[in-house]
């Protein structure tokens, strides 16, 4: 509910003495407008049609005796779509209320026009978090499904390393606590203090406007006590200007190697050999300058094949390339090499 819009207060309950002081109390609130509407009991409520997504319904459990949960059971079925608050005289029955779906509850005694506004606010917005979160519920199982089928590690952070989700691959590694750790902070830290220090400086890159750091930093090696290779950690900004303050880890172990198809990536985004290759080395975890000086080739060569890539894939980072890859249909058709 915005500052200057209205929302119709629907009351449930039989005492016309309640209804005239919380028609007066809404009447003295300031900026926010209310509309108020008295009916005596539920099945009046009810009778009268279903209001719209944009009232909120006060429901004086103080007159009634028995039947409190079916009463707030069936508002919550026939009204889905509009808070509850219910008014009592005892806290714990408006906790028990709120147990079985109302948003919020008033203390008869202890009413106010600010407290009672802001309850009523409060119990809005709460309701439109709670739907949103309902209606979103499949499509974030169908994303965190395809996140954990990649065959490499993948850990979304905030600005400062906190992590925010992290799929079933990511997760073995950070059990394993070797390498890669998480604390009770849920902060993503690396085990040795100095590489620590690294994987903060490259997080810190990876939210640097474009043109402000070096593009070839976004990737890391990272020591493990027990194993001889070392746990690799790619870092890539997700999202864009205040919103996008985070970043994605790709994370993957040299020991367990996994095989794309350089044809699979030439092919999705239209590359030439030679760039498909580069961008795979890229994904690898390798520099340029490692690549060219492993192909034979100068630093110009490579340089140019790169602005190719970043051109087909409108992308503008070698992280946002490796991004790509990695949580694209390549990787989705990647295998681990055996």
């Amino acid at each position: 509910m915005n500052q200057n819009s209205t929302a119709t207060v629907r009351f449930i309950g039989r005492k016309e003495e309640d209804a005239q002081q919380l028609s007066w109390l809404l009447s003295n609130v300031g900026n926010n407008q209310f509309l108020f509407e008295h009916v005596a009991s539920v099945q009046d409520f009810i009778n009268a049609g279903i209001p719209n997504t944009s009232d909120i319904i006060i429901f004086d459990l103080t007159d009634t005796s028995s039947g409190r949960s079916d009463a707030i059971a069936l508002l919550c079925q026939k009204i889905p779509e509009t808070p509850l608050v219910v008014l009592t005289d005892d806290e714990e029955l408006g906790r028990e209320a709120i147990r079985q779906g109302a948003q919020d509850y008033l203390i008869k005694g202890q009413l106010t026009a600010d407290t009672m506004c802001r309850s009523l606010l409060n119990a809005i917005q709460r309701h439109r978090g709670h739907t949103r979160a309902t209606d979103t519920a499949p499509l974030l199982d169908s994303a965190t499904a395809v996140l954990n089928r990649l065959p490499i590690g993948v850990i979304l952070v905030t600005a400062d390393a906190k992590i925010l989700f992290f799929n079933g691959k990511a997760k073995r590694y950070l059990e394993r606590g070797d390498g890669l750790v998480v604390g009770q902070d849920r902060v993503c830290r690396a085990t040795l203090p100095g590489e620590n220090r690294t994987l903060a400086k490259l997080l810190a890159n990876a939210l640097t406007p474009d043109g402000e750091t070096n593009d070839g930093e976004f990737a890391i090696s990272l020591t493990r006590m027990e194993s001889d290779s070392p746990l690799n950690v790619m870092v890539a900004p997700i999202g864009t200007g205040v919103a996008g303050k985070g970043a994605v880890l790709f994370v993957s172990d040299p020991a367990e190697p996994v095989e794309f198809s350089i044809e699979t990536i030439c092919r999705l985004y239209g590359l030439t050999p030679a760039e498909g290759r580069l961008t795979l080395g890229l994904t690898n975890g390798h520099t340029l300058d490692t690549l060219a000086e492993k192909w034979g080739v100068s630093m110009h060569t490579v340089r140019s094949q790169l602005r190719q890539v970043f051109r087909k894939t409108d992308t503008s980072r070698q992280s946002e390339v490796v991004k790509l890859i990695l949580t694209g249909p390549a990787a989705l058709q990647a295998a681990p090499r055996l």
